[in-house]
């Protein structure tokens, strides 16, 4: 087993304020993939059934620490009651220590450095952040007020053979949410939308990444679509939408915690019961695969609300590092070339589906960049605009680079079927893939 570096990535959900001015702060797919020295192209997942983990002594706002954990147990339960997904939780005791701004960065070192743990510090610790000083103090004090919370796996390893897996973890919640104060400088939400912000941080703790769907709900959060949003969309903007899982979110846990048994009501096997559909995105050239894009499967039927997302290139890194500028590159993703393009849409419930790829949100106040990245190209602190003459491009049947954007053909998935014929998507008027000096194919 070899332990790899420790993980620097983490996932926030910012909140987006209805009533006050804007805040700003910081796919289906796994948060972190096998690089070199681990399996590579292989998604970290917990090997840990149930997955324990331990609360904070303090309060979070107003909430006593007996109701904050009963929030915490709720909001696993949302996870551990999908029925594709093998997956359960328990509460393992507390922290060694009340957590707080002045230790913080104590414990959350002891859990990343990948050694021997602290006395306050446990494998997966939940941290109540009772009024917003702990993450002012990471952070920064202007992300007090719109940093609702940050959870991350850590210390990823891997058997070498066929395993990539997470041995630490932790999530830290921001009280400052609770505290019974609704001004713009202390801005408040509900003990229900705050349950939302626990559920999504716990998705990032077993491994998910923030995944796109119906973006446009960001700038209109009474969008027809909202029901489709996924809880691990990187913005809150629907507390009632995102406490309950989308189609995204269950495909993203079922296809790194698969059920494999059949005992109704509580338990259904996913691999038999879903379908998915796998393709690349390529320049106009039809063979240079274009990395960092998002990629929607939605069921004909209910297109708004039945659909899963990924991100081209997902399985790839985001940076191999370059040996003329002196940046060290990246642990993490595949070296598999093949992989850059590549689209894996999992988890699909039987029925006719089309395919469309858009860029991932890359300006304004919420960029999905950083903190709230959407695929592996967002943690270098960008995202690419869509390239081309296409704001959204669809599969069709006559797929090409002087197609119609809106043309679309339909894919029909079964049961425990994979589509993986005609399913390339090239994307229309992008520059050439040679210069005037090459010999093109």
């Amino acid at each position: 087993m070899k332990l790899l570096s420790r993980l620097r990535r983490v996932g926030t959900l910012v909140l987006v304020l209805a009533a006050v001015a804007a805040v700003t702060a910081r796919a289906t797919g796994p948060l972190y993939v096998g690089g070199p020295g681990a399996v590579p192209g292989v998604p970290y997942r917990w090997t840990i059934n149930p997955l324990s983990y331990w609360t904070d002594l303090g309060s979070l706002g107003l909430q006593s620490n007996a109701s904050a954990d009963n929030l915490v147990a709720q909001s696993f339960q949302v996870w551990q009651d999908v029925p594709t997904a093998n997956l359960s939780f328990s509460v393992a005791g507390k922290l060694g220590a009340d957590v707080d701004e002045n230790n913080i960065l104590a414990v959350l070192n002891s859990i990343e450095g990948c050694g021997p743990l602290g006395s306050t510090a446990k494998e997966r610790s939940i941290i109540y952040d009772v009024d917003g000083s702990a993450v002012a103090a990471l952070l920064g004090e202007e992300n007090r007020n719109s940093v609702l919370g940050f959870a991350s796996p850590a210390c990823a390893s891997s058997n070498g053979v066929d395993s990539n897996f997470y041995q630490r973890g932790y999530a830290v919640l921001n009280g400052r949410f609770l505290d019974g104060i609704g001004t713009p400088s202390n801005p408040e939400t509900t003990v229900a939308g705050f349950k939302a912000v626990m559920i999504h941080e716990f998705g990032h703790l077993l491994g998910l990444d923030h995944s796109q769907i119906n973006v446009d709900c960001l700038t209109n959060p009474s969008c027809d679509g909202i029901d489709g949003v996924p809880t691990m969309f990187p913005v809150l903007i629907n507390e009632a939408a995102m406490s309950t899982l989308a189609t995204d979110d269950t495909a993203g846990l079922s296809e790194l915690y698969p059920e494999t048994v059949n005992n109704p009501p509580t338990q259904v096997p996913y691999a038999s019961t879903t379908g998915r559909i796998t393709g690349h995105i390529l320049f106009s050239d039809g063979q240079t695969p274009a990395q960092g894009f998002n990629v929607i499967a939605r069921r004909t039927d209910n297109p708004l609300v039945i659909a899963v997302s990924n991100v081209s290139g997902f399985l790839f890194t985001a940076d191999a590092g370059n040996p003329i500028y002196p940046w060290p590159g990246n642990d993490f993703g595949s070296r598999d070339q093949d992989l850059i393009g590549f689209y894996y849409i999992p988890g699909l419930p039987p029925g006719e589906y089309t395919v469309g790829v858009e860029a991932i949100n890359n300006s304004g106040d919420y960029a999905f960049v950083g903190g709230s990245s959407v695929g592996p190209i967002g943690n270098l602190g960008f995202q690419f605009p869509m390239p081309g003459t296409c704001v959204t491009e669809f599969l069709n049947d006559a797929e090409s680079a002087t197609d119609q954007c809106t043309d679309q053909s339909t894919r029909t998935v079964s049961a425990g079927g994979v589509v993986s014929a005609g399913t390339d998507i090239i994307l229309n008027g992008t520059p050439p893939r040679y210069d005037a000096w090459e010999d093109g194919p």
